[in-house]
């Protein structure tokens, strides 16, 4: 295995993508970076991501040997984000989970999880990729927590305790499986499974963008790039890019 070949871990951390990335130098491609208590951790458009005890977050680093011989770097490198988002999925469909797009984990309509990504440069050049993913397993919201009505955790849906360890060993071994696809340039078929895999695609959908504006229609289509096309009721075709989107809800199921 890529992933998890080298573990790190330690009882606290103040952000462990800042941890990933102070040993650029010295890990391997795929090491993970495991702390208990994160100080500061935060998710997409710099939110800040609320830590609870019970949840899983988890770092990779990834220093791909691949990318000299990538044409099309950009394109390929929204394609690992696919990739990893595809490996995070597939043992977490067993608990129902599906995926919004970009990269959220959901059960039904309540958030279980989500990635964000560093991408570090040096010289013009790509020296690592570093994922950190959190996934609600056994932490619990109370009513009374603001995250209540839009969130949820795979204890809550299951009414049972998950095995954190069991569940982050199966989700190693599928990022390792789908993270081996890219390397081995399989960027069609990683395009074509995220696509399949889109749990919104087809519907009625509300997208709001980060300058507050806000389209509605159809999710008609997933681009190779990760771009969605949003076909409006005036029949125009309008294309979304990841980076720019804050959030996306569906209004017909």
């Amino acid at each position: 295995m890529i992933i998890g070949n080298k573990i790190y871990q330690k009882e606290k951390c103040y952000n462990s993508l800042e941890w990933a990335k102070e040993k650029l130098n010295t890990a391997p491609d795929g090491s993970i970076f495991l702390a208990d208590v994160h100080k500061y951790t935060k998710g997409r458009q710099s939110r800040i991501w609320k830590q609870y005890k019970g949840q899983l977050l988890i770092t990779i680093l990834l220093k791909p040997t691949n990318l000299n011989i990538i044409s099309d770097l950009p394109l390929r490198l929204n394609q690992l984000n696919m990739s990893i988002s595809l490996g995070i999925l597939e043992p977490l469909k067993k608990y129902n989970v599906v995926l919004k797009w970009p990269n959220d984990f959901m059960i039904n309509t309540k958030k279980i999880g989500g990635i964000i990504t560093q991408i570090i440069w040096e010289n013009n050049n790509v020296t690592g990729i570093i994922f950190g993913f959190s996934i609600n397993v056994n932490n619990i919201f109370e009513k009374s927590d603001e995250l209540y009505p839009i969130a949820t955790s795979l204890k809550s849906h299951l009414n049972k305790t998950i095995d954190k360890k069991e569940l982050l060993q199966d989700l190693l071994k599928s990022i390792d499986n789908f993270y081996k696809l890219w390397l081995n340039l399989k960027f069609d078929e990683i395009y074509k499974l995220y696509k399949n895999n889109q749990n919104y695609l087809k519907k009625e959908i509300r997208c709001h963008k980060s300058d507050k504006t806000l389209i509605e229609g159809i999710f008609y289509d997933l681009l190779e790039n990760g771009n969605i096309v949003i076909k409006t009721k005036n029949e125009n075709n309008k294309i979304i890019s990841f980076n720019v989107i804050e959030n996306l809800e569906i209004t017909q199921k």
